[in-house]
């Protein structure tokens, strides 16, 4: 796109323009990050190799929008809403009463994992796609 403008409004050309693309790499940003997050969360869904008696504790595996300022935007918690207690417990394993330790369950490091690799994508494809696919 083309514009004409006076050499005395130059600099305020350039800085909608470079708002304008800081914006569309936020939005993009987000929306690629909230499919991290909700992928992640599927995953921790799916189990793991511990065996749950209940089968309360798998599905409760949700993600939480949290507004930060304007320019940061939105930050996504994966959680489990219910049975919080049992993520740590689950994963480092504990003492039990009569004093023995029971089985580490690493369920989810590789699910933490995956999503930095994830959420590194997420960034490139932002910038990418803010870049019209370049």
């Amino acid at each position: 796109m083309v514009v004409n403008v006076k050499p005395e409004q130059l600099d305020e050309a350039i800085r909608e323009q470079l708002e304008s693309y800081s914006e569309e790499i936020r939005q993009n940003l987000n929306k690629n990050l909230k499919e991290v997050a909700d992928k992640t969360a599927e995953t921790l869904k799916k189990g793991g190799s511990y065996q749950e008696r209940t089968g309360k504790y798998t599905p409760d595996w949700s993600v939480t929008a949290r507004k930060t300022s304007a320019a940061q935007g939105e930050q996504y918690s994966v959680h489990n809403r219910k049975h919080y207690q049992l993520t740590h417990l689950l994963e480092k394993g504990h003492v039990t009463r009569s004093g023995s330790r029971t089985r580490a369950f690493q369920h989810i490091l590789p699910a933490e994992q995956a999503a930095q690799e994830m959420a590194v994508e997420a960034v490139e494809k932002a910038v990418r796609d803010a870049n019209g696919g370049m």
